[in-house]
Parts: C-alpha cells; sequence; structure tokens
C-alpha cells in the first residue's frame, strides 16, 4: 500500500454492531462503534506489504483491525486511491473476534482544501464497494450545491458512475441519521429506474470531532444487505 498525504479508512459489521472509521485529513480522528454506541477516539496505523494494522481507541474501548487489501490499490477517477480490503477484527480482550469488509481511501493531497464540505460515503453491496464522494464550495447550501462523484469497485476494476445523487436526513444536531444514493451508470436511460443503483442507509453510530462527523449505517442496495461508512466535514 502507498503512503499518501490524506486518509480515511474503515471497517465493520452490521449484524455484529461492530466497526470503527479512522481518518487523516490534516487532523487525525477516528470513531468507535460497539455495543450500539459510537464514540469519538484516535487510532494508530502501521502499514507493511498488503496489510494495514489498524488500532482504534476511545476511553476504555479498543479496537484492533488487520486490513488485508482484497485489490490493488485502484486509481478512482477524479477521486481517491482505493483499496478494498478483508478486515480481521478483534476488540480490547478478543472478546470478540470476527472477519468483516474494509477499505483504504488516500488522496495524494488533501480533499479539504478550499473546501466549504466534503462527504464521503463507502457501501459494502455483495461482491462489489461502491464510493461515492462529494466537495463543496464554501458558502454552499447542501447536496444540490456540491459536486458529487461515485465508482463501483468490483474485483479488480474500478468504473465511474456518470451522475451520483446523494441525500441525507439529519437530528436536530446536524448529525446525519439517513443516507440515499442514486448512481447512474454512463449511458442509462434515466427514465428507465431500474438503470440506478439505489441505496439506503440508516444509522449504527456516528460520532464529531472537530469539524468532523463519522458515522456506520446499516445499509441496503437494491435489495442486499451491507455496512456503510460515512464520513463529513464541514468547514
Amino acid at each position: 500500500m502507498s503512503d499518501g498525504a490524506s486518509l480515511i479508512c474503515g471497517f465493520g459489521d452490521a449484524a455484529a454492531g461492530l466497526g470503527g472509521m479512522a481518518w487523516d485529513l490534516g487532523e487525525p480522528g477516528a470513531v468507535l462503534l460497539s455495543d450500539g454506541e459510537a464514540r469519538a477516539g484516535s487510532f494508530a496505523i502501521e502499514e507493511g506489504g498488503n496489510a494495514a494494522a489498524l488500532t482504534i481507541t476511545a476511553g476504555d474501548a479498543l479496537l484492533e483491525a488487520t486490513l488485508s487489501a482484497r485489490t490493488a490499490e485502484l486509481a478512482l477517477e477524479r477521486g481517491p486511491f482505493a483499496t478494498v480490503c478483508v478486515a480481521e477484527v478483534r476488540s480490547l480482550g478478543g472478546a470478540q473476534t470476527f472477519e468483516c469488509s474494509g477499505q483504504i481511501c488516500r488522496w495524494s493531497g488533501n480533499p479539504l482544501e478550499q473546501a466549504g464540505t466534503f462527504r464521503l460515503i463507502t457501501v459494502e453491496a455483495g461482491d462489489a464497494l461502491l464510493l461515492a464522494a462529494a466537495r463543496g464550495e464554501p458558502g454552499v447550501r447542501g447536496h444540490g450545491e456540491e459536486e458529487s462523484h461515485g465508482w463501483r469497485i468490483e474485483g479488480e476494476d474500478a468504473g465511474a458512475f456518470e451522475d451520483s445523487l446523494l441525500s441525507t436526513q439529519y437530528d436536530a444536531s446536524g448529525d446525519p441519521t439517513r443516507i440515499g444514493l442514486e448512481l447512474w451508470p454512463p449511458d442509462a436511460d434515466q427514465a428507465t429506474r431500474a438503470a440506478a443503483t439505489r441505496v439506503a442507509g440508516s444509522l449504527l453510530g456516528g460520532a464529531g470531532a472537530g469539524g468532523t462527523w463519522a458515522g456506520l449505517f446499516r445499509c441496503h442496495t437494491d435489495g442486499a444487505g451491507g455496512i456503510g461508512t460515512y464520513l463529513l466535514w464541514r468547514a
């Protein structure tokens, strides 16, 4: 795995209600989900060969995950470098161990530079990983004014969607509670609803640190279940 200036990684299992996210976008941060509660924390990562050892700590809770690359690092058009991983996860004391999906996304620069908002969503969709990113200029008001892109990774193949529509519902504090994606492949007939890939997600748990909020979601993609991660940064 290559070294990048900016990093977002995540892993989790919706059925177990356990997972985590870690990021370094100029300021590092992490969120740990355990026992139905998400808490902000810190992380450490060590990389070697095709694996990364990630540790997330939040108070007295700790998760260790070995993220082993399932694909080569793929350069996504107008997006990050992404690696789809298998995560072997151990909780503090080894009371819970399991294997789940994970991913690492990197940028050679900082995607937050001169931005007012930035979002990255990943969704486990069967054998594929869906990603969507959106960036807004300072002063934007919502998804409609953000530039968004989406991709699908399956095996060693990565392809970009032509149109990527994101939606977010928020609670009274402004934190996401539900997400939606509508991803249209190139040359699709947008009068035919079946042409799009649609994702709906409900929050398992999330937490904020500074201007960044991150959470894990229970997602359904065209009827199939999986885990989703969502990082939202606002200036």
